[in-house]
């Protein structure tokens, strides 16, 4: 008797963390295909401006409030002959995947390391009249990361960064591993070589279609509260594409970091279109009823991106 009532208290709880992990809105907004930008796969808003970054791109766009184009910067010097029409051909891209706002004249950009050492890239830019440029080769950062036992039998492949509190948080899409670092040490290691201290965690994340999601964005909603996107794609291959089945959106809590967990979620809708890759996420704001106003950026894996306006109910 005792024991079926512990099976019986387990199953109320499971079957009541799993509703409670799905009790989120989504309400698409607003949907912009935006021209001459390929393959979009990060996104951070600042003020009124979106910044945003492409994976078959060198450049950092500049985008208005209307979704449109206003200017780019480039990240990285690039020749002509490595283009094929207006991206970069894969075998030499630098695969920009995660962008990230540390201050309001600050963001950063890292390559996802899942080719080295032409993806071990990481990218400062200072916003002011000029925007001033760091570009650093951290292979030996990424090749010190995959001596983790989360990441030692996985493929390297990160796809979203988010900052709070002085801390940098990287997404391993493989095995949906988090990494964690202070920002400043980050810096330093890379006058000086002194690798930073790192926390590492594994979180397993909603499935769709009996595939676990990995990750492909993050953005800190509040100090322990993380809004992530996720998607899967028919391939285990860090550097190939496969077929798009579906991305979704939700929050993860860290507040114990080495037990992060899924506390909602939702799939985001194709409304009538074929299945969506969400590449990232950033936050516009958070309103007093509860509702937070978000920006996806898409990839459809043929060099198209859209920008889709939504509204969460949390």
């Amino acid at each position: 008797m005792n024991n079926f009532l512990s099976l019986l208290i387990i199953i109320c709880f499971c079957t009541l963390n799993i509703y409670s992990q799905k009790k989120m809105k989504i309400e698409i907004q607003k949907i912009n295909n935006i021209e001459n930008f390929p393959s979009g796969s990060g996104l951070a808003a600042n003020g009124e401006k979106l910044y945003a970054i492409g994976d078959d791109s060198p450049f950092l766009y500049v985008i208005n409030s209307n979704f449109q184009v206003e200017n780019r910067i480039s990240l990285l010097e690039t020749s002509a002959d490595n283009f094929k029409g207006n991206r970069i051909k894969k075998k030499i891209k630098p695969d920009f995947e995660t962008l990230e706002m540390i201050s309001e004249n600050e963001l950063v950009v890292f390559g996802s390391g899942s080719k080295s050492p032409q993806r071990d890239v990481f990218v400062r830019v200072l916003l002011n009249e000029n925007s001033m440029i760091e570009s650093h080769s951290i292979t030996d950062f990424y090749e010190y990361l995959k001596h983790f036992p989360l990441l030692a039998k996985t493929e390297l492949n990160i796809e979203a960064s988010a900052f709070s509190d002085g801390f940098l948080y990287l997404f391993n899409r493989s095995n949906n591993v988090i990494v964690k670092f202070d920002y400043q040490d980050f810096l330093s290691y890379l006058k000086t070589g002194n690798l930073p201290k790192i926390e590492i965690s594994r979180i397993s994340l909603p499935e769709i279609e009996k595939f676990e999601a990995g990750f492909s964005g993050a953005a800190f909603k509040e100090k322990s509260k993380i809004i992530f996107t996720a998607s899967v794609e028919a391939t285990d291959d860090a550097y190939n594409d496969g077929e798009i089945i579906g991305s979704l959106v939700g929050v993860i809590d860290v507040s114990d970091f080495q037990r992060p967990k899924v506390i909602r979620y939702n799939l985001i809708p194709n409304n009538g279109e074929n299945p969506i890759k969400v590449e990232s996420i950033t936050i516009l704001s958070s309103k007093s009823n509860g509702n937070t106003e978000v920006v996806f950026i898409t990839d459809d894996d043929n060099g198209n991106t859209k920008l889709i306006k939504a509204s969460l109910k949390m």
